[in-house]
């Protein structure tokens, strides 16, 4: 048989193997791509989880964009027809189901946040076992594909032992293509130090943003203590208030009381003041009596003068009616001075009663206007210890959102490190790569 006949043998057979490696390559890569996809949608699902756990205890609120994200890569999880995927997939997806249960349950219950974050961590966990049960189906693709590979390169090895000779023909292209390869590796490298260098920043940024969060969130505590301290001494103040009310209310039912009485001891007072009216008429009665008495006795003195020795008996009885006539109208003067004074007496009693009770008027106005400032102040101090009491509460949840944010940010950093050994690895893998083509180059 002709060389170029083997040739053309050698080269059909290449390119039968050829087609039915690249289908079967295409096959598994066509799994790798899938197995990349589950992965990627898996663990899409587990971050997304926890941003809508994270929304949920901030705004209290359902985030519609995780939640709908989630269930389209659950939808697409779901299409995958291996039975250990479909039974992964549909325990995640009950648990993201009651994970949104426990989220609609928390807004109407915030003491739930705890079994929110339990459900969440319990999503995450089902996540990651779907994440491993997809990797182990990729990790045996591959493993297929690379045994796929090896009979192939077996069997071309066998196939170009024939066309060795055309091995000439080719130099050229392949010197172009090492050319190009080289190129695109340096390129490559380039690349790679400039990625190496932003995780470096990245990382740095990272850090810091963790310190500061870390001293917000002890700010934020610090803040949450003394909110608390500013609701007990409001709670203090509002007892305080709330006596002091009291007491005004007892003062001004005192001055109520008060004034109904100085206004019976003035109507008594009136009483009096019309009665000493009378002793004085009375008395002015008596005086008038004594007056006539005492011209009647002067009269009877005079007709018993006249009448002799006969009239001296009733001389001496007029004598006497005349003298007891002067003291009736004595005592009558004494009893008008006395009279007088009680009347004056009185009268000044009547104008202290007076003031007395326009002062208890006015002690009743100004208790009044303080009982409302009491309930002013009360109202006043039981609205400080609500904002406090709010003030304080909404600290706490800001304090645990900052420690679940740091958490978040220490993942974040953990992931760019692993990031930036990677970026290492494929930098040190592609600095190999221009060395073997820089050595290619010299062989061809």
């Amino acid at each position: 048989m002709k060389i170029t006949n083997n040739l053309k043998f050698a080269v059909a057979g290449l390119i039968g193997l050829a087609v039915v490696n690249a289908v079967t390559l295409q096959v598994g890569l066509a799994s790798m791509i899938n197995d990349a996809d589950l992965i990627n949608n898996a663990g899409f699902v587990g971050g997304g989880s926890q941003r809508f756990v994270r929304q949920a205890l901030a705004n209290s609120t359902t985030d519609t964009v995780s939640q709908a994200a989630i269930l389209k890569s659950l939808e697409v999880l779901t299409k995958d027809t291996d039975p250990q995927v479909q039974a992964a997939t549909k325990e995640l997806k009950d648990s993201f189901n009651k994970l949104q249960a426990v989220a609609v349950s928390y807004f109407l219950d915030p003491r739930l946040s705890s079994q929110l974050s339990i459900e969440a961590d319990l999503m995450f966990k089902k996540a990651t076992n779907l994440t491993q049960v997809v990797e182990k189906n990729a990790k045996d693709h591959v493993s297929r594909v690379y045994w796929i590979a090896n009979v192939a390169l077996f069997t071309n090895l066998a196939a170009l032992a024939f066309i060795g000779i055309i091995a000439q023909s080719i130099t050229k292209t392949l010197n172009k293509s090492t050319a190009n390869v080289s190129s695109n590796s340096l390129r490559i490298s380039t690349s790679l130090d400039q990625q190496e260098k932003l995780l470096a920043t990245q990382a740095d940024s990272v850090k810091s943003t963790t310190l500061t969060i870390e001293e917000l969130g002890a700010a934020s505590m610090r803040s949450a203590i003394q909110a608390e301290s500013s609701s007990t001494e409001a709670q203090k103040a509002l007892n305080l208030s709330e006596s002091g009310s009291d007491t005004v209310s007892r003062t001004l039912d005192g001055i109520i009381d008060l004034r109904s009485k100085v206004e019976a001891i003035a109507d008594k007072i009136m009483q009096l003041s019309a009665q000493t009216a009378q002793i004085s008429t009375v008395s002015d009665l008596v005086a008038d009596i004594a007056n006539q008495t005492n011209m009647l006795s002067l009269n009877a003195a005079v007709e018993a003068a006249r009448a002799g020795e006969q009239g001296k008996g009733f001389a001496v009885v007029a004598g006497e009616v005349r003298k007891l006539a002067d003291q009736s109208k004595k005592s009558a003067e004494k009893i008008n001075t006395l009279i007088s004074e009680v009347q004056a007496s009185i009268n000044n009693t009547v104008m202290v009663t007076d003031e007395g009770t326009k002062t208890a008027a006015a002690g009743i106005l100004l208790a009044s206007e303080t009982a409302e400032a009491f309930a002013g102040i009360e109202r006043a101090i039981n609205e400080v210890f609500s904002n406090s009491r709010d003030i304080s509460d909404s600290s706490k949840r800001q304090a645990i959102t900052i420690q679940q944010a740091v958490a978040s940010i220490n993942a974040i950093n953990l992931g760019s490190q692993e990031t930036a050994a990677g970026v290492a690895e494929v930098k040190a893998a592609t600095n190999e790569l221009v060395e073997t083509t820089n050595q290619l180059q010299l062989i061809v």
